[in-house]
C-alpha cells in the first residue's frame, strides 16, 4: 500500500483524558500525514465525531466519564465500518468488545506500528472491490500480516476480528512451511488461486479454496471459502501424491467424514447408501494411513 501522504488526507479522531498523551499522539499522526481531531473525554469525542468527517478512531480505554469501550460501541452504532483502534496497558480491556473494536494495541508501543495499522485499515475501509463479494475476506500486508478481515473469516478459524488482526498468514496455516513460497508466487503473478489448509484456534485443520488478488491500488486480499463436502475432501486425500502433504489431507478428510456420520446418526434411517459410502471411505483412509 502507498503511504498515508496521498491525494486524500484521512482524518483521525483521538480520544484520551491525559492531555500530554493526546498531544504527543496528535503530533505523531500529523507527522505521518493525517489530519487529527483531539478530544479529552468520551462525550467530547462523540460530539466531534458527530459533527466532523472522521476516517478512524484511536481511543484510550481508561477514562473517567465513559471508558473507551463505551465510546467505541456508540461510535460503531453511528458508523459501523469505521476502524476503531483501542490503546491500553491492560490486555483484559479488550474483553467483550469484539464487535466494537477492530484492533487492540498496547499503549506505549512503537508509534510506527500504530501509524502502519491505521493507514492500512482506513484505506481498506475507504473503498471496495467487487471481486471480494464473499463472507470470507482477508486483507494482508507484504509482510503477510493480516490487516483486516470479515467477522465470518475470523470465526472460520476460531478467532475474533480483533485477535486475527494480530496474526500473520503463517500463524493461521496448517502448512506454514508452504506459505512463503505461495505468497511469493501471489505477489509475482498479482493473482493466485488454489487450495490450502488453515489451522483453527483449537488446532484442527480447515480445508479452504482461495482466490487472491494484488489490486492496482495496492490492496492485497483473498477470499477463503471453506470446503465442507466430505466426498471432495476424501478424493483430495486419495489423490495426494506428495507424502509430506498426505497426513494433513487425510486428517481433514477424516474430520469431515466423522462430522457427516454424526449428522446421519441424528436421523432415524441410519443405514443409508451415504452411510455405507462413509464407512467405505473411512476404511480407505485407514489403509492409506498405514501405507504412508
Amino acid at each position: 500500500m502507498n503511504g498515508a501522504k496521498s491525494s486524500k488526507q484521512y482524518q483521525i479522531l483521538c480520544i484520551d483524558d491525559e492531555p500530554s498523551n493526546l498531544m504527543l499522539r496528535k503530533l505523531v499522526l500529523q507527522s505521518a500525514g493525517f489530519s487529527v481531531l483531539a478530544a479529552c473525554s468520551g462525550k467530547e469525542g462523540i460530539d466531534l465525531f458527530s459533527s466532523n468527517p472522521v476516517d478512524a478512531l484511536v481511543i484510550d480505554f481508561s477514562m473517567p466519564d465513559m471508558d473507551g469501550g463505551m465510546v467505541a460501541v456508540r461510535i460503531k452504532e453511528l458508523k459501523p465500518r469505521i476502524p476503531v483502534i483501542m490503546l491500553s496497558a491492560y490486555p483484559g480491556a479488550q474483553e467483550g468488545l469484539d464487535d466494537a473494536v477492530d484492533l487492540f494495541i498496547e499503549k506505549g508501543g512503537d508509534p510506527k506500528k500504530l501509524i502502519r495499522r491505521i493507514e492500512a485499515l482506513v484505506k481498506i475501509r475507504d473503498h471496495s472491490h467487487p471481486e471480494l463479494n464473499s463472507d470470507y475476506v482477508v486483507f494482508v500486508e507484504p509482510s503477510r500480516q493480516i490487516v483486516d478481515c470479515s467477522n465470518v473469516a475470523g470465526r472460520l478459524v476460531g478467532y475474533t476480528r480483533m485477535e486475527l488482526l494480530n496474526k500473520t498468514l503463517d500463524q493461521i496455516s496448517y502448512e506454514p512451511e508452504d506459505v512463503p513460497g505461495l505468497f511469493e508466487q501471489y505477489q509475482q503473478r498479482k493473482a493466485l488461486e488454489g487450495e490450502h489448509i488453515l489451522k483453527h484456534k483449537s488446532g484442527r485443520p480447515i480445508a479452504v479454496r482461495f482466490r487472491s488478488w494484488v489490486f492496482p491500488d495496492g490492496c492485497m486480499a483473498a477470499i477463503c471459502d471453506p470446503v465442507t463436502d466430505w466426498k471432495e475432501l476424501y478424493r483430495c486425500a486419495m489423490l495426494e501424491l506428495d507424502p509430506a502433504k498426505l497426513k494433513n489431507r487425510v486428517e481433514v478428510a477424516l474430520l469431515a467424514i466423522h462430522r457427516r456420520m454424526r449428522q446421519l446418526e441424528q436421523t432415524p434411517a441410519k443405514m443409508t447408501s451415504e452411510a455405507v459410502a462413509l464407512n467405505d471411505a473411512l476404511n480407505g483412509l485407514r489403509v492409506l494411513q498405514k501405507g504412508a
